[in-house]
């Protein structure tokens, strides 16, 4: 079997009732999570270019966007919901970067299209998430791909392309053949670079994933072909991102299916900002406040934690912000917390936090993966933590009031109150939906008077 036949017929063959019940909880609370970001997400300018995009090309209005109240074709939509999903880069974080961002707006950009019960959208879902997960796992469910983020590839686009793919085929209820091609396509379409962290293009790489997706799973409903195993071989696509010997297609055909990634949750951020700074920033948190420590106590803070992908040690916009360690730290020193409203360009320039930002120092990222903080004081002392998870990381558990609160206050930037209770409850119980029609039409009534959100 190949890698591309084991992915279509776990696609094609998955049956929501033999999924852990474990995954599909996670499954219902990572949709609700991500839903409430990427509503908040069309609070922002980033909403505003995509919108205007959207109208200047205008096209069949076949799927309405999420938090807009617009519509565009199924692949445009898609893209904008997922532009949207990570414009904050507060989505959930798992498997092969930020999963939900990628497979929900597939899953909304298909809804008034094909009309899918609330179960099948969760079998999408799943299926996505755990070939996505698959693939870019060094050794199948192992250390994530390593090799291709150092070369500068960003996960969520490549592997999201491939897993965007699924989740549409899933949808579309492509036969075994059609969604080996359908992955063919996507195959080619992957993509997504470091580089781009800290501007609008990031969030456009989840945007760009679920519309390759939903367009490679189109032809493909129609007959366009591709090679029969895109994923495997010495051109593939794994070859391509992963480089020789950095994995094994084996393990991929043998064990997907039998184990399910999902059910050991997902990232439920608690930062809006890249998840590379938030062990660090919660443990610069829990210092300060053991210590009572005041800003003028501290002499230095060291990180030893990797630049990449964290590229701006000098941010000078609210998104360049969300990928610089020094400026998260200093916001975590002053505030004990950060929310949507800190990241601006106002803030990256204030002479209180530029202060805490110039006393930040990078040393040796340590081999066993964790993250060390020590906060030098001006009389010497040396305080000291390391972290091996941070709020939000699956290992604490499900959260789920905490969840909850963070899903009502990024709603709130643009539907009305009975929209979001309609929205959440509609999703924790996303099993016993007979369709998504009272959910699309909550997510697309937005409210009379809506907030902007200002760094993207």
């Amino acid at each position: 079997m190949t890698v591309t036949s084991a992915c279509a017929d776990f696609t094609t063959r998955l049956d929501l009732d033999s999924v852990p019940p474990a995954a599909v909880k996670w499954a219902k609370w990572g949709l609700l999570d991500c839903t409430g970001v990427a509503v908040a997400g069309a609070a922002t300018e980033l909403s505003r270019i995509v919108n205007d995009y959207l109208k200047f090309v205008g096209g069949r209005r076949q799927a309405r966007v999420i938090g807009l109240g617009t519509a565009a074709s199924a692949p445009e939509a898609a893209m904008a919901n997922g532009a949207l999903a990570h414009a904050l880069d507060f989505d959930d974080v798992g498997g092969f970067g930020h999963p939900t961002a990628v497979l929900a707006p597939v899953i909304y950009a298909l809804a008034d299209l094909v009309k899918p019960s609330g179960k099948e959208a969760l079998a999408a879902y799943v299926a996505g998430y755990e070939v996505g997960n698959c693939l870019a796992d060094r050794n199948t469910f192992g250390k994530i791909d390593t090799k291709s983020w150092h070369l500068g590839w960003h996960p969520t686009g490549p592997y999201g392309a491939i897993a965007a793919t699924c989740t549409a085929a899933r949808l579309l209820q492509l036969t075994r053949e059609q969604t080996i091609h359908a992955l063919g396509i996507a195959a080619s379409e992957a993509s997504g670079i470091q580089k781009n962290f800290g501007t609008m293009t990031k969030p456009l790489h989840a945007g760009i994933a679920a519309r390759n997706g939903v367009f490679a799973a189109l032809l493909a409903q129609r007959g366009f072909t591709a090679d029969s195993d895109a994923l495997g071989g010495e051109q593939g696509f794994l070859r391509a991102f992963k480089g020789p010997g950095d994995y094994t297609e084996e393990l991929v055909c043998a064990k997907l299916g039998k184990t399910y990634a999902l059910s050991r949750g997902l990232v439920i951020k608690w930062y809006p900002a890249c998840w590379s700074t938030h062990r660090a920033t919660s443990g610069v948190i829990e210092l300060v406040k053991q210590h009572a420590l005041r800003p003028d106590d501290i002499a230095s803070i060291e990180v030893d934690l990797r630049l990449i992908p964290l590229l701006h040690t000098n941010p000078s916009t609210g998104l360049q912000g969300k990928f610089s360690m020094a400026f998260n730290l200093a916001l975590g020193v002053l505030e004990g917390w950060s929310e949507i409203p800190d990241y601006t360009a106002q803030r990256t320039q204030e002479a209180k936090l530029r202060a805490i930002m110039q006393k930040v120092r990078h040393v040796q990222d340590p081999a066993d993966g964790t993250v060390n903080v020590t906060i030098v004081t001006r009389n010497g002392q040396r305080l000291a933590k390391n972290l091996q998870h941070a709020p939000g990381d699956p290992s604490f558990g499900l959260q789920e009031e905490r969840t909850l609160k963070k899903f009502r206050a990024c709603a709130a930037y643009r539907l009305p109150a009975r929209a979001i209770a309609t929205v959440e409850k509609t999703l924790l119980n996303l099993d016993q939906a007979p369709d998504l029609a009272p959910l699309m039409n909550a997510l697309t009534t937005v409210a009379a008077k809506p907030r902007s959100v200002v760094p993207a």
